[in-house]
């Protein structure tokens, strides 16, 4: 009789070790990342390539005039946008556009304002945002904006 009390203890004993252990892998390998992690990840990608003097083109959709959300080239020197369509940017009137660094700050305040709707995608090469796109809230219609950015190019 005290054999099999014994076994049932060692039973019971092994079958917890061998519960808590799959439990415990289950909750750390399946960890997934926050959308923050992740963009600070690809900032950190990004600010390690050391590029300051760049090019891309860039189109904006949202609920705006069509002079807006036309595809635009934005050219950046020293970490600062210099021309938007040949144009040069001091010359404009309006500053609405951002370097890769900017579009990285945004993201984060954008995010901090807890979206319905976040999607980001990022360059695997150089880490920087390739396409945006933010919904703040489902009650205000026509606040949705996404950035798109093609056809970069280092100078």
């Amino acid at each position: 009789m005290s054999l099999t009390i014994q076994i049932n203890f060692t039973k019971k004993l092994v079958i917890s070790i061998l519960f808590l252990f799959l439990v415990f892998f289950r909750c750390t390998d399946t960890k997934e990342l926050l959308p923050e992690d992740i963009s600070s990840k690809q900032e950190k990608l990004w600010e390690s390539q050391e590029i300051k003097d760049y090019g891309f083109t860039l189109e904006i959709s949202c609920y705006c005039i069509d002079e807006y959300t036309l595809p635009k080239r934005v050219e950046v020197r020293n970490n600062q946008i210099q021309s938007l369509n040949g144009i040069p940017y001091g010359d404009l009137e309006y500053e609405s556009y951002y370097t890769f660094n900017e579009f990285f700050d945004y993201i984060k305040e954008r995010q901090k304002e807890n979206p319905v709707v976040e999607n980001l995608s990022y360059d695997s090469i150089y880490g920087f945002p390739t396409y945006i796109y933010f919904d703040i809230s489902e009650m205000i219609a026509d606040e949705e904006i996404g950035y798109t950015i093609t056809e970069f190019v280092i100078n």
